[in-house]
């Protein structure tokens, strides 16, 4: 039967390889949290490095508040009756509809950046260093929501003059606060304010301009967690419908999207994309594989024999063709007489007549009927008169092969009185 350009086995392994890849795609894509792509190790509620804030998101989650990381759809739930949090935007990679959306939030919290920072490349989830931002960058990530904002870094300040939150952040090193006219502060003195409210409309915006009390590396300090909390309660029923609406964390900022929630889509996405061209590849190949399977079987070239009984059938068939048979039988019945002789240790130096005469005489005493000198006397007849005569030619190889075995072994009768 013919085969395909792969066997069987093989096709079989490389369909299981195939869905071994995808099955480790989708887990390695869908670790870690519900949205695809983004930075894991700078600032982010999917980040759990020390800039990051996966520990006030796991906070609130376990004091069962509404709270959600969105990376696409879900921030359209914030602006219902819910709290956006964008912490720390790249300004650079926002378009202008989603800045002008921001003013539009019933509930906005705005995190301005303080420090840059470079991944770890042992560990890339972590973070290598961190150094101050410029101030003109934090002061930019202001004027999205407050055009004369200005940035002041300082101290962290022992007291502070206005707190509405009633709990009091802890903080060690500089602290960076913001200064706006159109901003009234909610925790603030006279360097500026920690936290700062503005209100357009029926909006409320609120923005810390010092993300360390939010951090990862910050939120266990102190009083900062209860902070947190009470900052997102606060902000969160300022409506004052005693019903707070869900706590949004927009991680588009950081570049995640929205994970495929259609199977056959995530199939043709990036990284999944390769593994279904692997999976097209091989049902192509298993295709032509089957393809020639089809109609009778074909015959299976003979097997190539380099051994000595080829050799010797190609030798016997080459001599078959030219005709050379009876030349064959000549030689073989000489060469069996020499053998013979030889085995009995015939006297060295006899001619031929004497040496046929002297294996009659042993032959005859060990009861052999058949005369060496007449089946060599045959062999000349036939090789003279009739050549072609085959079934002549193998009575006298049978008679010099018979003749060779009762002269060496005696014969049956000869075996018997022994």
């Amino acid at each position: 039967m013919s085969k395909g350009p792969f066997s069987g086995p093989a096709l079989i392994l490389l369909l299981a390889c195939a869905v071994a890849l995808f099955a480790a795609s989708v887990l390695l894509e869908g670790h870690g949290g519900d949205a695809a792509g983004g930075n894991r190790a700078g600032p982010g509620a999917y980040s759990v490095s020390s800039l990051g804030y996966a520990g006030f998101y796991d906070t609130l989650r376990r004091l069962e508040r509404p709270v959600v990381r969105s990376a696409g759809r879900a921030r359209a739930t914030a602006g219902q009756r819910g709290l956006l949090i964008v912490a720390e935007p790249d300004i650079f990679g926002l378009p202008s509809e989603y800045i002008a959306s921001l003013a539009n939030m019933p509930r906005l919290l705005l995190v301005l950046p303080k420090r840059v920072w470079e991944r770890d490349p042992a560990r890339l989830e972590w973070i290598a260093k961190a150094l101050p931002v410029p101030v003109e960058y934090a002061q930019q990530t202001l004027a999205l929501v407050a055009g004369d904002g200005a940035i002041a870094r300082g101290d962290w300040p022992a007291a502070w003059k206005t707190n509405e939150l009633g709990v009091t952040p802890s903080g060690t090193g500089w602290v960076q606060l913001a200064r706006s006219k159109d901003m009234r502060p909610v925790v603030g003195n006279d360097d500026g304010m920690l936290v700062g409210e503005m209100r357009h409309g029926d909006s409320i915006v609120w923005v810390l301009s010092d993300p360390d009390v939010m951090a990862n590396h910050g939120l266990g300090k102190g009083d900062n967690a209860a902070f947190m909390v009470a900052l997102a309660d606060r902000l969160g029923s300022l409506d004052n419908s005693g019903d707070n609406g869900p706590i949004v964390f927009d991680e588009t900022v950081h570049g995640f999207q929205e994970a495929e929630s259609s199977p056959v889509a995530l199939l043709f996405r990036f990284p999944f994309s390769i593994v279904t061209a692997l999976l097209c590849v091989a049902a192509l190949l298993f295709a032509r594989a089957g393809a020639s399977r089809f109609g009778a079987p074909r015959t299976p070239p003979p097997e190539t024999d380099f051994g000595k009984s080829q050799l010797i059938g190609n030798g016997a068939r080459l001599l078959d063709y030219a005709g050379h048979h009876a030349l064959v039988l000549d030689r073989y019945a000489r060469m069996t007489v020499r053998a013979v002789a030889v085995a009995l240790h015939a006297p060295p130096g006899l001619a031929e007549d004497e040496l046929l005469r002297w294996l009659d005489r042993v032959g005859k005493a060990r009861g052999v009927k058949d005369s060496c000198a007449d089946i060599l006397h045959t062999v000349d007849t036939i090789i003279a008169g009739d050549a072609k005569n085959l079934s002549g030619l193998f009575a006298c190889a049978r008679n010099i092969h018979r003749w060779k075995g009762e002269l060496l072994h005696g014969t049956s009768a000869h075996r018997r009185a022994r």
